[in-house]
């Protein structure tokens, strides 16, 4: 099993404590998971840091209570991934790490808008590799315990997707941060494609997620 781990990428304290799960995958598809979740971690990691400095400098109590909730289910994200890490067979991921956490260092400059644009296209980039990894039929789908994790998370990402987005376009011109947040995307996809033999073991097709992440929805940013 896999040693355990204070932080994926950066330091950013824990809502719950790290408990293994009972996995049930195939050999293969546990290495190749065990692959992945680093990378996930990385992102759930730098989010909660990320909502946490928004909510910081956010001027009506609203919402800045909406961000301060989203870092914290960002930090149940954190530990609900630092729990399957633990359960997963132990594999090589300095690399990945390392790239995951460049992407995300890079991911924070800006206007807070800007930021908040980046963010809520990652996120749904986010949602689009667990919805493939969730796909039925998939070796992910056949194990509930981490099919149930993971779509939880999916479902808490879509939500953060839908408050980054609309507090964009309430407040901006979306539309001027459209190339920002489609370079978030292909960097992001960069970095995923860093595993992209993971994907294939888990039976998502890398080159067309490759494809979906580099593109950013249409009308993400607008209303």
């Amino acid at each position: 099993m896999a040693t355990s781990l204070t932080t994926f990428c950066f330091s950013a304290r824990r809502a719950i404590p790290a408990r293994p799960l009972d996995v049930v995958l195939d050999d293969r598809s546990a290495a190749a998971l065990a692959l992945l979740v680093p990378l996930l971690g990385c992102g759930e990691e730098a989010a909660a840091l990320a909502f946490d400095g928004l909510a910081a400098g956010e001027g009506d109590p609203a919402t800045a209570m909406a961000l301060r909730v989203i870092a914290a289910e960002e930090r149940v994200h954190d530990g609900l991934l630092h729990s399957l890490a633990e359960s997963l067979p132990a594999v090589a991921t300095a690399d990945v790490r390392r790239a995951a956490r460049r992407f995300h260092v890079d991911l924070g400059g800006g206007s807070t808008f800007a930021h908040l644009a980046r963010i809520a296209a990652i996120d749904a980039g986010v949602c689009t590799i667990l919805s493939r990894l969730l796909r039925p039929q998939s070796p992910i789908a056949g194990d509930r315990a981490v099919a149930n994790m993971l779509a939880r998370i999916r479902a808490d990402e879509t939500r953060h997707v839908r408050l980054s987005r609309s507090l964009v376009i309430a407040r901006a011109d979306g539309r001027r941060f459209e190339d920002g947040a489609q370079s978030a995307r292909e960097a992001l996809a960069n970095v995923l494609m860093l595993a992209a033999d993971a994907f294939e073991a888990l039976e998502v097709d890398p080159a067309q997620l490759r494809v979906d992440l580099g593109t950013l929805p249409s009308g993400l940013l607008r209303g």
